[in-house]
């Protein structure tokens, strides 16, 4: 016998089936009406299920606390899926007690400090699951998270352990740390066939690592120039400012201003201030075409908005000689005093000079 389109009777696992096909083809609502009843009744997986739906927008409006109440319901089930989830939301900051009030109106979690001791925990049951990717952020945790949590020997094991199950970054995590321990060329061969497998399988941290290892050893530009470009057009903002420094410099590639702006703007968009600045840099020297002073000084405001030392002191000075700009000498000095603050050569040297002319100035 069925009503509401799904099933009375039968396994859980039959029903969770059917809740998945009813999403897959489209029935959104008489799919989650199922998932609801399942996860409702205690079934793990379906709990699951709608913390990552709940989580990621999908076929139900976002709600992040609907989405933690589901994922610890199944963690608390020793789900390790579950867990792994947890683990990376405390990881992010997204992690309000258990206990914490929230109104009905207020869906969307509040991102506060990182708390790494309890990601590693969640990590750590995870792993008690067979969770690989709860391996890898365990392995994370205590390999690169606070003194207090690492415990490398342990770290090392948990890479290998998702490496020897194929899990990507488990592939990649595993060839970062022989890496880093190789004294012969032999163990580095080893390491890096981790990363180059973890680059087949489509991460774009390993295309990138590869670039960088390729271009510290000189002499094969081209060869990191690929692998960059690999990494860039999956969207990976360190990549994409590796393949616009490429083509300004015309390292591995024939030059291209033009591309390499456009590379740039690209990794500039997901915030790496180093390519901010950068843009800024392009449209200053014009490069055989008049200088965009406007363009510069907007880059480099923002540039200098997240924190970019060279940046302020070029800005500076453009503001102090009204170069695309009204002359503004008490911005200027401020924009010095705060890359001095930060022990930058030139601007210390800079306000050295200036104080001497107001000195000179004044006799």
């Amino acid at each position: 016998m069925k009503k509401f389109g799904f099933p009375l009777f039968g396994a859980p696992e039959a029903k969770l089936k059917h809740a998945q096909n009813l999403l897959k083809n489209g029935k959104t609502r008489r799919g989650i009406k199922q998932l609801h009843v399942l996860a409702t009744a205690g079934n793990a997986e379906a709990q699951f299920m709608l913390g990552e739906l709940y989580l990621a927008d999908q076929d139900v409006p976002m709600n992040g606390h609907e989405a933690l109440r589901w994922f610890r319901q199944a963690a608390g089930q020793n789900h390790a899926k579950a867990c792994h989830r947890l683990g990376v939301l405390s990881h992010m900051g997204f992690s309000p007690s258990a206990g914490e009030q929230v109104t009905v109106f207020d869906m969307t979690l509040r991102q506060g400090k990182p708390d790494h001791a309890e990601a590693l925990s969640w990590a750590e049951r995870a792993v008690e699951g067979g969770d690989f990717d709860g391996m890898v952020l365990a392995a994370h945790l205590l390999t690169q998270g606070p003194e207090t949590l690492r415990n490398i020997a342990r770290g090392r094991e948990l890479y290998q352990r998702a490496a020897e199950g194929g899990n990507v970054q488990g592939l990649y995590g595993h060839g970062v740390t022989l890496l880093g321990a190789a004294r012969t060329p032999e163990e580095r061969s080893r390491a890096v066939a981790f990363i180059q497998q973890a680059a087949t399988d489509g991460l774009p941290d390993a295309e990138l690592m590869l670039g960088t290892i390729l271009e510290y050893e000189g002499g094969k530009d081209a060869q990191a120039f690929s692998h960059f470009m690999k990494a860039a057009t999956q969207n990976h903002s360190v990549a994409q400012m590796k393949v616009g420094v490429a083509y300004y410099q015309g390292r591995g590639v024939e030059r291209d201003v033009s591309k390499a702006e456009t590379w740039l703007r690209k990794a500039a968009q997901s915030g790496e201030v180093e390519a901010i600045a950068l843009v800024g840099d392009i449209n200053l020297q014009g490069d055989g075409v008049a200088p965009n002073f406007l363009e510069a000084h907007s880059w480099y405001r923002r540039a200098v908005e997240a924190g970019h030392v060279g940046a302020a002191v070029t800005l500076a000075q453009l503001l102090y000689n009204g170069m695309g700009c009204e002359t503004d000498h008490a911005e200027a000095k401020r924009l010095l005093d705060f890359a001095a603050d930060h022990g930058n050569e030139k601007a210390i040297k800079l306000l050295q000079l200036l104080e001497t002319r107001s000195a000179q100035s004044r006799s």
